[in-house]
């Protein structure tokens, strides 16, 4: 039995426990500054200090026509690294002392006959400058011009076209390391979206290999699998061939860095350094499809949204480190249904304050009388009784409305200063709106899982060190089939997370506004830099911050001033640079011979 003390002594207990929680809670509350947004800036980059490269800088030689895909990949490449690019329709205008000052020589086969012109692209080879074939012309041309096949370093053409069931890019070319997509079992061949056949090319002494086509015939042994990226050594000169569609907006831009880290003895490059994970129309603060989300689920989005989908957002925000942005939509329905909650819009600023998220603005319309009166509306509801910084917004597709009213700077988005969307495929994934908003184009949609989606993240991290991967939330407010239903998106969501975001954590997680900041230092940068010895001195201009990439092939910086270094891999570092001058000290490399490729 207690005694009375004892009986007093545990309730004064209690309520001291219960008045600690209480006020630690009121004290984080108030210290929760929700209706700031600390990522957002007002003094920003603006587009008039974008860089643009002129003929003093590095130059690449393209050897086609700008009407093909591959010209626009070199094109956005080339913008991004700050070289200056000159393509030539007509090979032969190209004379031989501008082909040895050219830092590549790239060749598109699909607008440029190389067979025609395969002796005079021998001659260029003679200027020791690196070549690169972005494709390969038809099987029959190779066959019939002996100086292709010579130059190429093919020397046996097994199969005109071969089914392609996986491929396997080796160590040390992509950043992330080794990668090998290859169906498993039957169930996983719908993962399989790359061309579905090829040409089974053997490559002889002198070259060295990238990566291949797998296959699963036992009888083939991995040393005869077709090539797809190889190297060869023609009479000194470095020629690489692509025999895959993989110069392409998606993969392009990090096959082109691989292919010029590999031909040379080091490369340094710029990358925005920021990985996004960014979520449409949520979170939900008005009623949405009230009759068919009851009936899915019994209840109301807005307790739906609170309830069941943010504790799961939650989890993945901590448990990957992840600074989620989540793009409100003040209601698709709001003229029919009612007026967004105040007190959730208030709930989630909170909530993502705790967790380093961001709230931003979407602009999606569906069942509202017009664009710019939804954007009235929203800046309206927004602005009414907070400070908060709306900077970032998403649209599902940019359409003409959209840009005209950013260009127009309409006041109901004077305070947007980025753009997420999913871009057009004649534009470039970074780039300014106008003048003071940018354009950050999504890279991956997270349910939607595919060996060509993971390839792609993997070469956007290797070529800019940038990527934004989008959580599509309409779709499962307004599901239209049964795997748009929570249960089963969010089930993809979470593995295709751990798939894109837990195998890729060499560059830094941030919000968008965070990552617009970088977008703007990324083009709006000027830099040269120079080697003397061991020593790298790089000189920036335009910006205070910079961020790079510098590989190696087998040496070790030992030493950095106004930088900060992050291993990503062997041979490859994240160098942070402050200030106008940083210099790199290398120290030689402790192994005798490296050899890097694996045929």
């Amino acid at each position: 039995m207690v005694s009375r003390r004892t009986l007093i002594t545990i309730i004064l207990m209690m309520l001291t426990i219960f008045f600690l929680f209480q006020f630690t809670q009121v004290i984080k509350v108030r210290n929760n500054q929700y209706d700031t947004n600390e990522y957002a800036k007002e003094n920003i980059l603006v587009a008039r200090e974008k860089f643009v490269a002129n003929t003093h800088c590095e130059q690449i030689i393209f050897l086609g026509k700008e009407t093909g895909s591959a010209y626009k990949t070199v094109e956005e490449w080339c913008n991004y690294s700050k070289r200056f690019l000159k393509v030539y329709s007509n090979p032969t205008e190209l004379s031989k002392e501008n082909a040895a000052k050219a830092h590549l020589i790239l060749i598109d086969s699909k607008t440029l006959d190389v067979g025609n012109y395969s002796d005079y692209l021998e001659e260029l080879a003679a200027s020791k400058t690196t070549m690169v074939f972005l494709n390969l012309p038809d099987v029959k041309k190779i066959k019939d011009y002996a100086a292709l096949q010579s130059m190429l370093g093919i020397t046996e053409i097994r199969k005109k076209y071969m089914d392609l069931e996986g491929i396997q890019v080796f160590e040390g070319f992509l950043l992330g390391g080794e990668a090998a997509y290859m169906p498993q079992n039957e169930a996983e061949k719908k993962y399989n979206d790359f061309e579905k056949t090829i040409p089974w090319y053997i490559t002889g002494n002198g070259t060295q290999t990238y990566a291949v086509a797998m296959m699963s015939d036992a009888s083939v042994v991995a040393n005869d699998y077709p090539r797809i990226i190889w190297r060869n050594n023609y009479e000194g000169t470095y020629i690489y061939a692509v025999a895959n569609d993989f110069i392409n907006q998606d993969t392009g831009l990090g096959f082109l860095s691989a292919i010029d880290y590999s031909a040379n003895d080091y490369v340094l490059y710029p990358v925005v350094n920021a990985q996004n994970m960014v979520i449409s129309d949520y979170p939900v603060v008005s009623i949405e499809n009230d009759a068919r989300i009851k009936e899915i689920y019994s209840m109301d989005s807005q307790n739906l949204s609170r309830d069941i989908f943010w504790p799961e957002y939650v989890s993945i925000s901590t448990r990957y480190n992840i600074k989620l942005t989540c793009f409100l939509n003040t209601g698709y329905e709001t003229e029919n249904i009612n007026e967004p909650s105040d007190k959730l819009m208030e709930f989630y600023l909170q909530q993502l304050k705790e967790i380093d998220g961001e709230m931003g603005r979407s602009l999606d319309i569906d069942d509202f009388k017009g664009f710019k009166e939804k954007m009235k509306y929203d800046a309206n509801v927004l602005e009414k009784d907070s400070d908060y910084h709306y900077s970032a917004s998403y649209a599902y597709k940019l359409n003409d409305e959209i840009t005209n009213a950013i260009e127009n700077n309409e006041s109901s988005l004077h305070r947007i200063h980025t753009v997420v969307s999913t871009r057009d495929k004649n534009a470039e994934l970074l780039s300014y709106l106008n003048n003071s908003v940018t354009f950050q184009g999504i890279t991956n949609v997270a349910d939607e899982y595919s060996y060509r989606n993971e390839l792609k993240q993997r070469c956007m991290l290797t070529s800019i060190g940038y990527s934004t991967t989008l959580i599509d939330m309409h779709k499962v407010l307004f599901p239209e089939e049964v795997e748009d239903e929570w249960q089963y998106f969010s089930k993809d969501v979470a593995s295709n997370i751990n798939t894109y975001w837990a195998k890729n954590r060499e560059f830094d997680y941030t919000a968008v506004s965070e990552s617009d900041t970088r977008v703007r230092e990324f083009l709006n940068l000027k830099y040269t830099y120079e080697r003397e010895d061991n020593v790298i001195t790089v000189r920036t201009e335009k910006t205070d911050e910079s961020y790079f990439v510098l590989r190696t092939h087998g040496e070790k910086i030992s030493e950095a001033t106004n930088a900060h270094v992050e291993c990503i891999e062997e041979d490859a570092y994240l160098i942070h640079v402050y200030g106008f001058e940083s210099k790199i000290y290398l120290d030689d490399s402790d192994e005798i011979f490296k050899y890097d490729g694996l045929l």
